[in-house]
C-alpha cells in the first residue's frame, strides 16, 4: 500500500468511527419513553430559599404503571449538612392531595457524598414518591419546599422534579 493510501485509509477509518460515536451518542440521549416530566433550574447564588416553591404538572393517561416522582438537586461543599428535609405537596385531578414531609441522607457518617459527581458537584434523584398509583387520568401538581430549620439553603446550584413510568401495575 502506498503512502498516499495508507492515509487515506487513516482519514476513512477516522471518519467511520466518529460517524459510529456520534450515532452511539445520539441514540443515548434519544428521549426516554418513560419519563413524563424533567424540568430543573439554576438557582440565583447557589442558594435554595424556602419560600421558592418547586413545582411541576404533569399529566397521568398511564394507570397500568407505577409512577416514579423525584427531587433533582445539585450540591456543593457549601452546603452545611448531611441530610435534607423537604415538605413535598401532590395533588390529583379530583382534588386528592397528599402532604409528607420527606428526609433524605446526602452524605455517609464520615461526610462523603452519596450523589453521583466528583470534586465540589453532586447530583441527587431523590425518589420523594416512588411506586405510586395514579389510578385518575388527568393532571397532577406537585410542590416541594425545604423544610429545614434555615430560611436559606447555601451551596445547592440546582433544582428540579422529574416524573416517570415504573414497572407495571400487576
Amino acid at each position: 500500500m502506498s503512502p498516499q493510501n495508507r492515509v487515506g485509509y487513516t482519514v476513512n477509518f477516522q471518519n467511520a468511527c466518529l460517524v459510529i460515536a456520534t450515532a452511539l451518542l445520539l441514540s443515548l440521549s434519544a428521549c426516554d419513553k418513560s419519563t413524563c416530566y424533567n424540568e430543573s433550574s439554576s438557582l440565583e447564588g447557589t442558594i435554595w430559599k424556602e419560600s421558592d416553591t418547586l413545582m411541576a404538572s404533569f399529566e397521568v393517561s398511564d394507570s397500568q404503571h407505577y409512577h416514579n416522582i423525584f427531587v433533582l438537586a445539585r450540591f456543593n461543599s457549601l452546603y452545611p449538612y448531611s441530610n435534607i428535609y423537604f415538605k413535598v405537596m401532590l395533588s390529583g385531578p379530583k382534588g386528592i392531595d397528599m402532604t409528607e414531609i420527606k428526609s433524605f441522607d446526602i452524605t455517609d457518617k464520615s461526610g462523603k457524598w452519596l450523589g453521583n459527581g466528583f470534586g465540589d458537584l453532586h447530583s441527587y434523584e431523590l425518589p420523594i414518591f416512588p411506586d405510586l398509583a395514579l389510578k385518575q387520568f388527568g393532571k397532577y401538581k406537585v410542590k416541594v419546599v425545604p423544610h429545614m430549620r434555615k430560611e436559606s439553603l447555601e451551596g445547592i446550584h440546582d433544582h428540579g422534579i422529574k416524573v416517570s413510568l415504573g414497572k407495571e401495575i400487576f
